[in-house]
């Protein structure tokens, strides 16, 4: 008999530490928010934070629609796998352009970055006062090819507080 109580009184004990330890790691969670790119940046410029909001919600529609799609019920296994592709890319593409943002004002130290992805362009208006250089042009974009791909043309330009 004491055969036999030594496999159940074993696996109890088992789930009994896994119960202990996942506890303990939902709790370290909850403690220590796991902190990425925020949605909504500080900004200075008040055309760049409509502008971001327009996008913003522009890849929500298209998220949405895609999700729609889905609930629908009328697509295959692949068309499912493609639409949430789709979605993940979206959100991928949105979360890189933030931190772009991000990486180019605590690199370059500037008040406020604008980087739009479309149609293999990837647009980084940067917000100063300062004469864009070609050193700057060069460091700028070294920081978008790294985040996407050296696949895009990066195209900058410049909006002055003063105009």
């Amino acid at each position: 008999m004491k055969k036999k109580l030594r496999l159940p009184i074993l696996l109890l004990a088992v789930v009994v530490m896994l119960s202990i330890f996942y506890i303990r790691e939902a709790n370290k969670t909850k403690e220590t928010p796991v902190t990425g790119p925020t949605l909504t940046p500080t900004t200075t410029n008040a055309e760049f934070a409509e502008a971001r909001l327009q996008k913003l919600e522009e890849v929500q529609a298209m998220i949405k629609e895609c999700e729609s799609k889905i609930a629908e019920g009328k697509l295959s296994a692949k068309e499912i796998a493609e639409q949430n592709a789709l979605i993940v890319s979206l959100k991928e593409t949105k979360a890189n352009e933030i931190a772009l943002e991000e990486m180019i004002m605590a690199a370059l130290n500037y008040d406020d970055v604008l980087v739009l992805l479309e149609d293999g362009v990837i647009a980084i208006d940067v917000y100063t006062e300062e004469t864009l250089t070609v050193q700057t042009f060069i460091k700028v974009s070294r920081l978008a090819k790294e985040k996407f791909s050296s696949n895009y043309t990066v195209k900058l330009s410049s909006s002055s507080p003063s105009s």
